[in-house]
């Protein structure tokens, strides 16, 4: 089957693009660069750990409204509704949040926030917050009372948990106390680019016994030594966790940066980007266009349709499907 039958044929899913209020001015733009270039559901960051709960409310009913009035775009309630949207010539819309700060760190808001329309959140990013410990906190502290919490209100909830930004130990401690598996939306490896905000062979290996999905990030600074993108390493990256776990537990999480003006603001404001091990922006990625070429390539590495569905997309429509609810939460 060529490159073009398997995209038309698979739900492509792209885990993570920008929608918090700084990343606008170019969004509709991305939106229709995934939509053209096959892709079938995008999820929409909504807000991060240092928003409050109110601007993000506020945000989020303006961002859903738009969306509901693009023809082209279908917000999705339920794992069903990405195929009937792909079906209708539509392209399927989500939300999640990138840490609980939206939430004022309060666990008996994540229902609140499901019902809007929230699927997956972000416990911890990046540095310390009161459920956990990010991935360049040195302490490695792993999930706090607060956050076991979290946990246990994500499931009865059916909440999915990411565990991108996350500390290894709080990665890992998601994983072990979830009842359901987990995602890590958009980080690549760590044994073939050491940074701390990619993954190690370890966390991907309990992440697959819960039988949860790590998607790939095309941001070069976590794929080269020298902070370059492109397909052979993204694919590079895809093939190590295939090697690792198996084709089940691997998918797209490309995160473009398409606000570069933004992320060079926010790495100028302070020295930690920098001592993190973040170069200056502007950042190499990987653009939605690439698909094909994409499919390309892991049909030269021999693998086989089934494979190739699930990394496109099935894999995360799977880990989905065994989280989000369809009734309410009792």
């Amino acid at each position: 089957m060529s490159a073009k039958d398997l995209i038309a044929q698979s739900i492509v899913w792209e885990s993570v693009v920008g929608w918090t209020p700084e990343c606008l001015d170019n969004g509709p733009e991305m939106l229709t660069r995934f939509d053209k270039a096959g892709f079938s559901f995008v999820s929409l960051t909504i807000g991060a750990d240092w928003d409050k709960p109110e601007a993000t409310l506020k945000h989020f009913a303006q961002q859903r409204r738009w969306i509901e009035r693009q023809h082209r775009y279908r917000i999705i309630e339920t794992v069903d509704d990405i195929g009937a949207a792909k079906a209708d010539g539509q392209m399927a819309v989500s939300f999640h949040l990138q840490g609980a700060g939206p939430l004022g760190y309060e666990p008996t808001l994540i229902d609140f926030w499901y019902r809007l329309g929230i699927r997956w959140m972000i416990l911890a990013y990046n540095t310390r917050n009161p459920l956990g410990d990010g991935c360049h906190e040195p302490s490695d502290a792993g999930l706090s009372m607060l956050g076991r919490a979290f946990v246990a209100e994500a499931n009865r909830c059916g909440m999915l948990l990411d565990a991108s930004h996350a500390g290894i130990r709080t990665s890992l401690d998601m994983i072990a106390l979830s009842e359901k598996p987990i995602v890590i939306s958009h980080s690549s490896m760590r044994a073939l680019k050491d940074h701390e905000r990619n993954v190690t062979d370890e966390q991907v290996k309990a992440l697959a016994a819960r039988n949860g999905v790590v998607g790939i990030n095309s941001i070069g600074a976590f794929l080269t030594e020298d902070n370059q993108s492109g397909l052979e390493p993204l694919v590079r990256h895809i093939d190590h966790v295939v090697q690792l776990v198996g084709p089940d537990h691997v998918g797209l999480g490309l995160d473009v940066v398409f606000y570069q003006d933004f992320m060079t603001k926010l790495y100028d404001a302070g020295p930690m980007m920098a001592q993190r091990g973040y170069p200056r922006p502007p950042w190499a990625d990987v653009k939605p266009e690439i698909l094909p070429d994409l499919v390309e390539a892991l049909i030269g590495l021999g693998y086989g349709e089934p494979a190739i569905k699930g990394i496109l997309g099935e894999n995360f429509l799977r880990v989905a499907r065994e989280n989000w609810r369809i009734a309410p939460a009792k």
